[in-house]
């Protein structure tokens, strides 16, 4: 019961960002974009930035479970081998947050993004070269948020 109540508290507080941030813990974006079209964007922004699409989860009938109803919510799980391998052998505690996952969920006629910020893991981890290896993954979650977000304007401002 704790775990539903977390995660719908954490869902909530998700849904009240109506841009992209960086909080703490977490970096989020709403999108006036179909989710459909959102996730296409989210990919090829991944790639760019030299990452592999491992894996596309869709949860849709998991949130149902939840209570929550959203006809599209999807996780697109990504990396680069050679970081995961590196941070997989050395920080073995760290295997649950990888590879990355960026979430993209329907909300009516938005999609929100929503992904962990690296760097909340930063604390837990003094070693120099992984506060380097966070930093770099959560600049570049900010900048795939922020491509998603040029490419999505350019194409509302040319439907118009």
């Amino acid at each position: 019961m704790k775990t539903a109540t977390l995660k719908m508290f954490l869902l909530g507080a998700v849904l009240l960002i109506a841009h992209a941030s960086v909080a703490d813990n977490m970096i989020m974006a709403r999108v006036p974009l179909r989710a459909e079209i959102v996730l296409e964007y989210v990919k090829a922004s991944v790639e760019e930035h030299g990452y592999t699409v491992a894996h596309l989860q869709l949860c849709d009938g998991g949130m149902q479970d939840f209570g929550y109803k959203s006809d599209f919510y999807r996780v697109v799980f990504f990396g680069k081998v050679d970081e995961v391998r590196m941070v997989s052998e050395h920080y073995p505690e760290l295997v649950s947050y990888l590879p990355l996952k960026i979430a993209v969920i329907a909300e009516k006629d938005e999609t929100l993004l929503t992904v962990l910020n690296p760097e909340a893991l930063a604390p837990f981890f003094p070693d120099e070269a992984l506060q380097i290896q966070l930093g770099r993954w959560q600049s570049d979650l900010v900048s795939i948020f922020n491509d998603v977000r040029r490419a999505v304007g350019a194409r509302i401002v040319s439907n118009h």
